[in-house]
């Protein structure tokens, strides 16, 4: 009688995983699931984390590095000497602020992944020693192989000559996927349950005096980002996509979130600094609207970026309460233009995105003069040590807001109340916050 007891137990055991695994497969794709596989699989790499670290830590602060001196799409950046700013430079700068203004602050708690393609440079000697990594046991640098860094088996390196945009590499395509697609399974493989992401190029630069990932856990957030923007360069077929994807999973996401949605469908989070909970992207509705954006690959044919399909999917299915709008440090994040043509009012050699923005009570007036001052003088210095093929004395157009924020127009469209961006963001504030904020946002 015992016997049976068991094999019945285990009979329930086995169709109760059939039936889970049934479950997975119809909502994040059987693409998904060998995706998961294979980072099981690469988890396993010397490189990675062991079981031990992985049982102490469960955030993960991540960066994706080019150990080269030219970017695959930005090409080479020089220095007032005319030297060249090679991605050792800058990932090299961002440590150190992210250090001085945040771990060494919460030390223990975190690791540092920094992932990089073999094939891009790799790290040398020099590059460790510069990194400071001997000093720093929270980095841990993880290649990425063809799992996480090739086409999707239907596209071909030979038809990118007429993909959207065509001066955005595969390579920079590759990193959009990444970022939007598979990091989450690679991440959660790991034993990881929340991410931060930082370019080599992001640098805070003040003081964070909490614990940024015990602030989400304990305040039930979600995604928090740290600049708002509007993006209007989604790729064509993006917005059908979208409708489709709403209309097949019509229980995913309630009509009020829908519809404060459709209103802009274009604000969005600049996700070079963001903070997310892992489980909410690998587990339905997330997930399956991952894999059918995924499978469109708009991604690659259309350059439909990660910042749209963050900002989509996190405003689709989270109401605003599981959202965070981080206001209380200042944050830089500026990508200078490197192509002969820049877009409309924008100077080579100058801001296109991105920018500096001011944390909410960091810095006197006169400090925050000081440093706008610096980085205005120091843009306008490098861009006339390289000739560009603009006037010599042609110079940056510099948006500049309120004390609060300079930089380029994208991310300064949002910091303003009669702005289109301010209905949606406003729902981020608590009455004491929106009058803090009123002084950043005026109308």
């Amino acid at each position: 009688m015992a016997a049976q007891q068991r094999q019945g137990s285990q009979r329930s055991k086995h169709h109760m995983l059939i039936g889970l695994l049934a479950t997975l497969i119809l909502s994040i794709g059987i693409s998904q699931i060998i995706l998961a596989e294979k980072a099981i699989t690469l988890s396993s790499n010397p490189i990675s984390i062991s079981k031990q670290q992985k049982e102490q830590n469960t955030d993960a602060i991540v960066y994706l590095a080019q150990f080269s001196k030219v970017h695959s799409t930005y090409g080479a950046q020089h220095d007032i000497e005319n030297n060249t700013i090679s991605g050792n430079s800058k990932l090299s700068k961002s440590l150190d602020l992210l250090y001085s203004n945040y771990i060494n602050h919460f030390p223990t708690n975190v690791d540092v992944i920094i992932f990089y393609v073999p094939e891009e440079g790799v790290p040398t000697n020099e590059t460790m020693e510069e990194l400071q990594l001997a000093n720093r046991p929270q980095i841990k640098l993880h290649p990425l192989n063809s799992t996480y860094w090739s086409l999707p088996y239907n596209l071909h390196e030979s038809d990118s000559i007429h993909w959207n945009r065509p001066m955005y590499s595969i390579g920079y395509r590759h990193m959009m996927r990444w970022f939007a697609i598979l990091i989450w399974p690679y991440l959660h493989n790991l034993g990881y349950t929340h991410v931060m992401r930082l370019d080599d190029d992001s640098y805070i630069h003040s003081q964070i005096k909490y614990n940024l990932f015990e602030y989400m856990r304990d305040n039930h957030k979600v995604y928090g980002f740290r600049q708002p923007v509007i993006e209007d360069a989604v790729g064509a077929g993006w917005d059908d996509m979208v409708d489709k994807v709403l209309d097949v999973n019509k229980d995913a996401t309630t009509q009020e979130l829908v519809d404060e949605f459709k209103k802009d469908r274009r604000i969005s989070f600049y996700n070079n600094f963001f903070i997310a909970d892992i489980s909410f992207f690998i587990r339905p509705p997330a997930s399956i609207f991952l894999n059918m954006i995924d499978e469109s690959n708009l991604i690659y044919t259309q350059r439909t970026g990660d910042l749209v399909v963050h900002s989509t999917v996190v405003r689709l299915l989270l109401p605003p309460e599981r959202i965070h709008w981080f206001r209380d440090f200042s944050y830089q994040h500026m990508t200078l233009c490197t192509n002969p043509k820049c877009g409309h009012g924008v100077v080579n050699g100058c801001p296109q995105n991105g920018g500096l923005s001011r944390g909410v009570g960091t810095y006197t007036d006169e400090e925050w003069s000081a440093i706008t001052g610096h980085l205005k003088v120091k843009v306008e210095h490098d861009k006339k040590v390289v000739e560009r093929g603009d006037p010599p004395d042609r110079k940056c157009l510099w948006v500049v807001r309120y004390n609060t924020f300079i930089g380029a127009k994208d991310v300064m469209k949002c910091l303003k109340r009669k702005e289109r961006c301010y209905p949606y963001l406003k729902q981020f504030l608590n009455s004491s916050e929106a009058a803090e904020t009123s002084k950043f946002i005026p109308s």
